[in-house]
Protein backbone atom coordinates (compact mmCIF):
# COMPACT_ATOMS: atom_id res chain seq x y z
CA UNK A 1 0.00 0.00 0.00
CA UNK A 2 2.88 2.37 0.69
CA UNK A 3 4.35 1.85 -2.63
CA UNK A 4 0.90 2.54 -4.42
CA UNK A 5 0.57 5.85 -2.58
CA UNK A 6 4.37 7.15 -3.46
CA UNK A 7 3.06 5.97 -6.94
CA UNK A 8 0.39 7.99 -6.98
CA UNK A 9 2.03 10.90 -5.14
CA UNK A 10 4.65 10.98 -8.23
CA UNK A 11 1.95 11.06 -10.78
CA UNK A 12 0.75 13.63 -9.24
CA UNK A 13 3.28 15.76 -9.16
CA UNK A 14 4.09 14.74 -12.94
CA UNK A 15 0.73 16.18 -13.30
CA UNK A 16 0.84 19.11 -11.48
CA UNK A 17 4.21 20.54 -13.53
CA UNK A 18 3.30 19.18 -16.83
CA UNK A 19 0.31 21.90 -16.65
CA UNK A 20 1.98 24.31 -14.98
CA UNK A 21 4.73 23.97 -18.27
CA UNK A 22 4.96 27.32 -19.53
CA UNK A 23 4.37 27.54 -23.83
CA UNK A 24 6.89 28.36 -25.93
CA UNK A 25 7.39 32.41 -26.65
CA UNK A 26 5.85 33.89 -29.67
CA UNK A 27 8.91 34.65 -32.18
CA UNK A 28 10.20 38.07 -32.29
CA UNK A 29 10.43 40.08 -34.75
CA UNK A 30 14.23 39.41 -35.07
CA UNK A 31 12.96 35.31 -35.12
CA UNK A 32 10.99 36.11 -38.35
CA UNK A 33 13.68 38.99 -40.01
CA UNK A 34 15.73 37.36 -43.24
CA UNK A 35 19.24 37.58 -43.62
CA UNK A 36 18.73 36.92 -47.62
CA UNK A 37 16.48 39.99 -48.15
CA UNK A 38 18.03 41.67 -45.63
CA UNK A 39 21.77 41.19 -47.55
CA UNK A 40 19.59 42.51 -50.79
CA UNK A 41 18.31 45.35 -49.30
CA UNK A 42 21.85 46.15 -48.08
CA UNK A 43 22.86 46.52 -51.96
CA UNK A 44 19.84 48.36 -52.84
CA UNK A 45 16.86 48.54 -50.85
CA UNK A 46 14.57 49.71 -53.94
CA UNK A 47 15.35 46.79 -55.77
CA UNK A 48 12.47 44.64 -57.64
CA UNK A 49 14.59 41.74 -55.56
CA UNK A 50 14.17 43.31 -52.36
CA UNK A 51 10.51 43.24 -52.67
CA UNK A 52 10.15 47.35 -52.46
CA UNK A 53 6.99 49.03 -53.40
CA UNK A 54 7.81 49.47 -57.22
CA UNK A 55 4.93 52.14 -56.96
CA UNK A 56 6.66 54.59 -54.79
CA UNK A 57 6.78 58.06 -55.61
CA UNK A 58 10.31 58.70 -54.45
CA UNK A 59 11.92 55.60 -57.08
CA UNK A 60 13.02 58.55 -59.08
CA UNK A 61 14.88 60.00 -56.05
CA UNK A 62 16.54 56.78 -55.39
CA UNK A 63 17.76 55.64 -58.40
CA UNK A 64 18.87 59.46 -59.66
CA UNK A 65 21.11 59.65 -56.54
CA UNK A 66 21.39 55.90 -56.01
CA UNK A 67 24.74 55.87 -53.88
CA UNK A 68 23.05 58.44 -51.50
CA UNK A 69 20.69 55.71 -50.49
CA UNK A 70 22.23 52.38 -50.58
CA UNK A 71 23.35 51.11 -47.29
CA UNK A 72 26.79 49.18 -49.05
CA UNK A 73 27.95 52.94 -50.37
CA UNK A 74 28.63 53.69 -47.38
CA UNK A 75 29.89 50.84 -45.12
CA UNK A 76 31.03 49.00 -48.03
CA UNK A 77 30.25 45.52 -49.26
CA UNK A 78 32.51 44.07 -46.27
CA UNK A 79 30.87 46.56 -43.96
CA UNK A 80 34.30 47.78 -43.07
CA UNK A 81 33.51 51.01 -44.49
CA UNK A 82 37.32 53.28 -44.64
CA UNK A 83 38.71 50.94 -43.16
CA UNK A 84 38.06 48.24 -46.25
CA UNK A 85 37.89 47.50 -49.41
CA UNK A 86 36.62 51.26 -50.14
CA UNK A 87 39.56 52.85 -48.74
CA UNK A 88 40.17 54.43 -52.18
CA UNK A 89 36.60 54.97 -52.35
CA UNK A 90 36.59 59.05 -52.57
CA UNK A 91 32.92 61.04 -52.81
CA UNK A 92 32.31 62.75 -56.02
CA UNK A 93 29.17 65.14 -56.34
CA UNK A 94 27.47 61.63 -57.36
CA UNK A 95 27.94 59.52 -54.22
CA UNK A 96 28.85 60.28 -50.52
CA UNK A 97 31.95 59.48 -48.08
CA UNK A 98 32.44 56.52 -47.11
CA UNK A 99 31.45 55.64 -43.29
CA UNK A 100 35.00 55.26 -41.26
CA UNK A 101 32.90 53.01 -39.04
CA UNK A 102 33.22 49.50 -38.94
CA UNK A 103 30.03 48.23 -39.26
CA UNK A 104 30.91 44.38 -39.08
CA UNK A 105 32.39 45.09 -35.62
CA UNK A 106 29.14 47.21 -34.15
CA UNK A 107 26.63 44.43 -35.23
CA UNK A 108 28.22 42.01 -33.36
CA UNK A 109 28.94 43.77 -30.40
CA UNK A 110 25.24 45.28 -30.31
CA UNK A 111 21.75 44.13 -29.88
CA UNK A 112 19.23 43.02 -31.80
CA UNK A 113 17.02 45.97 -30.96
CA UNK A 114 20.31 48.53 -30.74
CA UNK A 115 20.74 47.87 -34.31
CA UNK A 116 16.94 48.21 -35.08
CA UNK A 117 16.36 51.39 -33.28
CA UNK A 118 19.86 53.11 -34.68
CA UNK A 119 18.08 52.33 -37.69
CA UNK A 120 14.76 53.73 -37.26
CA UNK A 121 16.27 57.07 -35.42
CA UNK A 122 14.85 60.23 -37.06
CA UNK A 123 17.40 62.74 -35.34
CA UNK A 124 20.67 63.58 -37.85
CA UNK A 125 18.90 61.52 -40.92
CA UNK A 126 18.54 63.30 -44.03
CA UNK A 127 14.92 63.54 -45.70
CA UNK A 128 14.38 62.27 -48.90
CA UNK A 129 13.17 65.44 -49.67
CA UNK A 130 16.98 67.01 -49.48
CA UNK A 131 18.06 68.26 -52.88
CA UNK A 132 21.29 66.10 -53.37
CA UNK A 133 21.64 67.77 -56.60
CA UNK A 134 24.22 70.25 -54.36
CA UNK A 135 26.35 68.01 -52.66
CA UNK A 136 30.02 69.02 -53.12
CA UNK A 137 32.35 66.97 -51.28
CA UNK A 138 34.98 70.13 -51.13
CA UNK A 139 32.03 72.58 -49.70
CA UNK A 140 28.58 71.19 -48.89
CA UNK A 141 28.90 67.66 -47.85
CA UNK A 142 27.31 67.58 -44.15
CA UNK A 143 23.48 66.88 -45.24
CA UNK A 144 24.76 64.34 -48.15
CA UNK A 145 26.41 62.46 -45.66
CA UNK A 146 24.15 61.50 -43.68
CA UNK A 147 22.76 58.42 -42.70
CA UNK A 148 18.93 58.53 -44.79
CA UNK A 149 15.89 58.59 -42.37
CA UNK A 150 15.11 54.83 -43.29
CA UNK A 151 11.84 54.86 -40.58
CA UNK A 152 10.28 56.84 -43.39
CA UNK A 153 11.69 54.71 -46.47
CA UNK A 154 11.46 51.09 -45.13
CA UNK A 155 9.21 49.50 -42.76
CA UNK A 156 9.86 47.60 -39.98
CA UNK A 157 10.54 44.32 -40.92
CA UNK A 158 12.32 45.20 -44.05
CA UNK A 159 14.62 46.86 -41.10
CA UNK A 160 14.54 43.78 -39.11
CA UNK A 161 16.02 42.14 -42.62
CA UNK A 162 18.98 44.45 -42.56
CA UNK A 163 19.88 43.62 -38.86
CA UNK A 164 19.08 40.29 -39.12
CA UNK A 165 21.87 40.20 -42.28
CA UNK A 166 24.19 42.40 -40.52
CA UNK A 167 24.25 39.91 -37.53
CA UNK A 168 23.66 36.39 -38.70
CA UNK A 169 23.93 37.09 -42.93
CA UNK A 170 27.20 39.17 -43.61
CA UNK A 171 30.39 36.98 -43.91
CA UNK A 172 33.72 38.10 -41.83
CA UNK A 173 36.01 38.65 -44.35
CA UNK A 174 39.16 38.17 -42.54
CA UNK A 175 38.10 34.83 -42.01
CA UNK A 176 38.41 33.99 -46.07
CA UNK A 177 41.41 36.48 -47.51
CA UNK A 178 44.08 38.58 -46.33
CA UNK A 179 44.72 42.42 -47.23
CA UNK A 180 47.08 45.07 -46.50
CA UNK A 181 45.59 48.59 -47.02
CA UNK A 182 48.21 50.84 -47.29
CA UNK A 183 47.77 54.73 -46.97
CA UNK A 184 44.18 56.22 -45.67
CA UNK A 185 40.91 57.00 -47.03
CA UNK A 186 40.49 58.29 -49.49
CA UNK A 187 43.74 57.41 -51.41
CA UNK A 188 44.72 54.17 -50.10
CA UNK A 189 44.95 51.12 -51.43
CA UNK A 190 44.37 47.59 -50.71
CA UNK A 191 46.29 44.39 -51.67
CA UNK A 192 44.92 40.85 -51.51
CA UNK A 193 46.19 37.82 -50.56
CA UNK A 194 45.77 34.42 -49.91
CA UNK A 195 42.40 34.23 -51.15
CA UNK A 196 40.06 31.34 -49.74
CA UNK A 197 42.72 30.96 -46.28
CA UNK A 198 42.37 27.49 -45.55
CA UNK A 199 39.76 26.65 -47.70
CA UNK A 200 39.83 23.42 -50.32
CA UNK A 201 40.19 24.33 -54.26
CA UNK A 202 38.97 20.84 -55.63
CA UNK A 203 35.95 21.59 -53.17
CA UNK A 204 35.80 25.09 -54.73
CA UNK A 205 36.50 23.99 -58.64
CA UNK A 206 33.08 21.66 -57.83
CA UNK A 207 31.38 24.35 -55.99
CA UNK A 208 31.85 26.76 -59.46
CA UNK A 209 31.40 23.90 -61.83
CA UNK A 210 27.42 23.35 -60.53
CA UNK A 211 26.56 27.01 -59.82
CA UNK A 212 28.54 29.46 -61.67
CA UNK A 213 30.00 27.71 -65.02
CA UNK A 214 26.83 27.62 -66.74
CA UNK A 215 26.77 31.14 -67.13
CA UNK A 216 30.47 32.67 -66.81
CA UNK A 217 31.89 29.45 -68.16
CA UNK A 218 34.21 26.73 -67.03
CA UNK A 219 37.17 29.35 -67.14
CA UNK A 220 35.40 32.45 -65.82
CA UNK A 221 35.39 34.20 -68.91
CA UNK A 222 32.18 34.28 -70.53
CA UNK A 223 31.03 37.08 -68.83
CA UNK A 224 33.00 40.02 -67.74
CA UNK A 225 32.11 42.39 -65.01
CA UNK A 226 33.84 45.23 -65.46
CA UNK A 227 35.76 44.50 -68.49
CA UNK A 228 37.01 41.56 -66.10
CA UNK A 229 36.79 37.66 -65.95
CA UNK A 230 35.33 35.88 -62.70
CA UNK A 231 38.69 34.77 -61.33
CA UNK A 232 40.30 38.68 -62.19
CA UNK A 233 37.92 40.43 -60.06
CA UNK A 234 37.93 38.34 -57.58
CA UNK A 235 41.22 38.59 -57.41
CA UNK A 236 41.06 42.57 -57.43
CA UNK A 237 37.92 42.94 -55.64
CA UNK A 238 38.02 40.21 -53.16
CA UNK A 239 35.86 42.33 -50.89
CA UNK A 240 33.03 42.58 -53.25
CA UNK A 241 32.45 39.16 -54.58
CA UNK A 242 31.70 37.43 -51.58
CA UNK A 243 28.58 39.24 -51.05
CA UNK A 244 26.84 38.87 -54.64
CA UNK A 245 28.09 35.41 -54.45
CA UNK A 246 25.86 34.94 -51.73
CA UNK A 247 22.97 37.59 -52.41
CA UNK A 248 23.05 37.92 -55.90
CA UNK A 249 23.87 40.35 -58.51
CA UNK A 250 20.78 42.71 -59.28
CA UNK A 251 19.38 43.17 -61.83
CA UNK A 252 20.06 40.30 -63.43
CA UNK A 253 19.50 36.12 -63.41
CA UNK A 254 22.36 35.54 -60.84
CA UNK A 255 20.43 34.73 -57.42
CA UNK A 256 22.19 34.51 -53.74
CA UNK A 257 23.07 31.39 -52.58
CA UNK A 258 22.18 32.66 -49.37
CA UNK A 259 22.86 29.32 -47.41
CA UNK A 260 25.81 28.74 -48.21
CA UNK A 261 28.43 28.77 -45.28
CA UNK A 262 31.74 30.63 -44.89
CA UNK A 263 33.56 26.88 -45.38
CA UNK A 264 32.39 26.97 -49.01
CA UNK A 265 33.06 30.50 -49.97
CA UNK A 266 36.81 30.18 -48.49
CA UNK A 267 36.73 27.19 -51.13
CA UNK A 268 35.11 28.83 -53.82
CA UNK A 269 37.70 31.48 -53.29
CA UNK A 270 40.83 28.96 -52.83
CA UNK A 271 39.29 28.17 -56.75
CA UNK A 272 39.14 31.24 -57.89
CA UNK A 273 42.76 32.37 -56.67
CA UNK A 274 44.41 30.23 -59.38
CA UNK A 275 45.55 32.05 -62.60
CA UNK A 276 45.63 29.05 -64.21
CA UNK A 277 42.36 27.73 -64.27
CA UNK A 278 40.60 31.22 -64.20
CA UNK A 279 42.90 33.47 -65.98
CA UNK A 280 42.90 37.48 -65.94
Amino acid sequence: MKTKSLILSFLTLVVIFTGCKKSDPEPTAYDNADAGKGGILYDKFWATEAGYDQSSANLTTFNAKADFFRCKQCHGWDLLGTNGGYISRGPKTSRPDVSPLNLFQIAHSKTEQELFDAMKKTTGRRAVSYDLSTYDPTSNATEGNKMPDYSALLTDAQMWDLVKFMKEGAIDVTKIYDVTYTGAYPTGTATYANLGKDGNAASGDAYYANNCAGCHGSDGKLILMEEMSVGKFTRKKAYEVQHKVKFGQLGSAMVGATTMTEAQMKDLYKALSSETKFPE
